[in-house]
């Protein structure tokens, strides 16, 4: 039998016209403008079908032929050549669709289970350095391209950060010493916690808080999002997407701009709702034994639900869970 193709010279790319011969014996022989090379088909290397893909000899010198046609070569070879698992399962359709399902389940059961617990991991033994890090990072980009300075009076900052240490130092440390940082924003009343600890309140959240105790119900809210790491859990997962994506891309970027810019959006887009809620059952709970009630939180949001009515709600509120349900939340 005589089997037409071409053949790669030893550790060459050239291609050369060549005609396989199958002698008896178990002998073949690969014909070329550059000579006739012969060797016994047990100690010829043969491909694994796979796909439309042709077939290839590698012979021991290092050369190989591809033949034209695979389907004559597959008949030369079936005597010797075992179907491999990959081209089995190929062949196999429900084997396909199962494998397909079980890949959809996998990353299903990553991004449910497997992210939030390594997320969890990771930021259980990530250095203080890092939060604190990034968080400088964040709060440096915001004030240059988002926030201005505070217009509160030294001595109206200082009562409320005397109130805020009063309070603070009545409850269980946090994972991150917190601070309070004054600033202007014109997108609404608002109140952010960075990774560092930092608390930043806005000139527009303490004219809306008609009594200090709204104004604590807000920074015991923000106090929740530290106390349960919330900002770098969601920072860690914004970097372990990127890596993922580095990963298939080959593009990569630094660690701490990664972190810094998922910061940026976190901080300007707000949390998940179940990081809210979390953060309010935390309130609520301090809430109640520093002053005996939840009043004054359900007060604020009520304040937060008029803003709403007039036309006048945040942006950022629209990430928050519904100010309603918050507030029959508390309630109960």
């Amino acid at each position: 039998m005589i089997i037409r193709g071409i053949c790669h010279p030893p550790y060459s790319s050239a291609k050369l016209d060549a005609e396989l011969e199958v002698l008896p014996e178990g002998l073949l022989k690969v014909i070329t403008e550059q000579g006739v090379y012969e060797q016994l088909m047990a100690d010829v290397e043969i491909s694994e079908p796979l796909g439309n893909l042709p077939l290839k000899l590698t012979f021991s010198d290092g050369r190989q032929f591809i033949p034209h046609d695979s389907g004559a070569l597959k008949a030369v070879f079936r005597s010797r050549q075992r179907l491999g698992w990959l081209h089995r399962i190929e062949r196999n359709f429900p084997a396909v669709i199962g494998s397909l399902v079980a890949m959809a389940l996998v990353c299903v059961l990553f991004f449910t289970h497997g992210m939030p617990w390594l997320t969890g991991a990771l930021v259980t033994v990530m250095p203080d350095k890092v939060s604190e890090v990034v968080g400088e990072h964040v709060l440096t980009s915001l004030d240059e391209h988002l926030f201005e300075l505070s217009e509160l009076s030294p001595e109206r900052q200082a009562v409320i950060r005397a109130r805020f240490t009063s309070m603070t130092e009545q409850l269980p440390p946090t994972p991150i010493a917190p601070k309070l940082v004054f600033r202007r924003w014109e997108l609404g009343p608002n109140a952010l916690a960075l990774s560092d600890g930092s608390i930043i309140v806005f000139d527009s959240l303490v004219d809306l808080a008609q009594t200090q105790e709204q104004l604590d119900s807000i920074l015991l809210h923000e106090l929740g999002h530290i106390e349960h790491q919330h900002v770098m859990k969601s920072l860690v997962r914004s970097a372990l997407l990127s890596a993922a994506v580095a990963v298939l891309t080959g593009e990569s970027t630094g660690l701490i701009d990664t972190l810094s810019g998922a910061g940026v959006f976190l901080a300007t887009q707000g949390y998940s709702r179940s990081d809210e809620q979390e953060a309010d059952q935390y309130a609520a709970n301090y809430m109640k034994q520093l002053y005996g009630s939840v009043e004054p939180m359900q007060q604020m949001f009520g304040l937060f639900k008029s803003l709403d009515e007039i036309g006048e709600q945040p942006e950022w509120l629209s990430t928050h869970p519904e100010l309603d349900a918050r507030i029959e939340a508390l309630a109960q």
